[in-house]
């Protein structure tokens, strides 16, 4: 039997790797410089993955009920 919170556990487990993506995304923007372009770009992927990933935690956090 699958336990009812399954799906609610394999989001959150996703988004926290996306995050760490995301905070060594912008360390690598760090190394190469933020004035740089390689840097802002890297800065940039590293905000949206944050966001996004924030957004999905919070959403995931506030629907949970749906799935007991």
């Amino acid at each position: 039997m699958i336990d009812d919170d399954a799906w609610y556990h394999a989001i959150m487990i996703s988004e926290r790797q996306t995050l760490q993506t995301a905070r060594a995304t912008m360390a690598a923007a760090e190394t190469y410089g933020l004035d740089s372009p390689v840097g802002q770009r890297l800065a940039k992927t590293a905000a949206y993955l944050e966001r996004v990933s924030l957004d999905i935690m919070e959403s995931a956090n506030r629907w949970r009920t749906l799935l007991t």
